[in-house]
């Protein structure tokens, strides 16, 4: 890539390939009567005043017309690109190249939007944005208590049968539940100054600000039992879980 001329934008790079393992299609998959890559696009489009422009990488032409009803840039990926093994960080580099070469320029930021994610909310993006903005930190993420069951301290390791603490020296000082530290994980949403991500080709660049949400918001549609757990948590509102 030449170098780059930035402008201070915001751009969101939503990852929506056709194939999964999964789930047949699953970014095309319905909740609640609505296509999952349709609840990434609405949250988008509440902020466009802030958002300049949301480019959707995908392999899939159903989901280029979508993108197109929404007067979104809809961006061809290739097969090399599309496959389980592809990074999402090949996959954002290639989308980066083709932006520069077709607008001439790149945005000071951008967010990785992956619909999976499908409770992602613009008031979100917003502050995250609103962090960027003041200089201070190379990317911002959005991150998920991790609940005590999943504490890195609780967990074990499996072999030949034979199970155990992976950390059990640190478990036996802090055992139970109020003397383990708080851990966290990612939650949804990651923005990342774009010069920073291409030099280390990673979205976490340091410093990196947290930004602590409810853990529903956090929810990942992987697999068939995650679609009926998200239609059900749908009927009656994810406000009543957080």
């Amino acid at each position: 890539m030449k170098k780059n001329i930035i402008k201070k934008q915001f751009w969101c790079i939503v990852t929506a390939r056709k194939n999964s393992k999964s789930i047949k299609r699953k970014n095309l998959i319905k909740v609640q009567n609505k296509e999952l890559i349709k609840f990434s696009l609405d949250e988008i489009k509440k902020i466009k005043n802030i958002i300049k422009k949301t480019i959707v990488s995908t392999d899939d032409q159903k989901i280029k017309k979508i993108t197109k009803t929404y007067n979104f840039e809809p961006l061809h990926r290739e097969k090399k690109i599309s496959g389980d093994l592809v990074s999402s960080v090949d996959v954002v580099i290639d989308a980066l190249k083709k932006s520069f070469k077709k607008y001439g320029h790149l945005p000071k930021y951008f967010f990785l939007i992956q619909p999976t994610s499908i409770l992602l909310k613009s008031e979100h993006i917003i502050k995250l944005a609103n962090i960027l903005k003041k200089g201070k930190f190379k990317s911002a993420q959005t991150i998920i208590k991790v609940p005590h069951q999943f504490h890195a301290y609780n967990q074990r390791y499996l072999k030949k049968n034979n199970t155990g603490f992976i950390f059990e020296k640190q478990r036996k000082i802090m055992h139970n539940k109020q003397t383990k530290p708080i851990f966290y994980a990612y939650g949804n949403l990651i923005a990342c100054e774009t010069k920073s991500f291409l030099n280390q080709k990673n979205f976490f660049v340091k410093p990196s600000f947290g930004l602590p949400i409810s853990n529903i918001y956090g929810f990942d549609l992987d697999n068939k039992l995650d679609l009926k757990i998200i239609n059900q948590i749908m009927k009656v509102k994810v406000q009543k879980y957080e």
